[in-house]
């Protein structure tokens, strides 16, 4: 199972009920709607995809499938962006 983690290089901040996030070294900005900054927040917790998941049903009322496949998606775009790194110290 992989864990992520934030890029060291993206400094985050709450605005209302998302998250903005600046990656330092390439200068991009990015907003996370709601949901996205929910996910973000689990995952800045250290928390594998998962439980990630897991967090995510218990705070709202939708399917445990689709909720893991939006889950994956949007970890595959953080990545792909570089605001998120695999956590070797916390992948089995």
């Amino acid at each position: 199972m992989t864990t992520f983690r934030p890029h060291p290089s993206v400094v985050s901040t709450e605005v209302e009920d998302a998250i903005v996030l600046l990656h330092l070294d390439t200068k991009r900005y990015f907003t996370l709607n709601s949901t996205g900054a929910a996910i973000w927040k689990h995952l800045s917790q250290g928390k594998p995809e998962t439980d990630i998941v897991a967090a995510l049903a218990a705070e709202y009322d939708a399917d445990e499938t689709h909720l893991a496949a939006s889950t994956r998606r949007m970890l595959e775009q953080l990545e792909k962006a570089a605001l998120i790194e695999p956590d070797q110290a916390n992948s089995a």
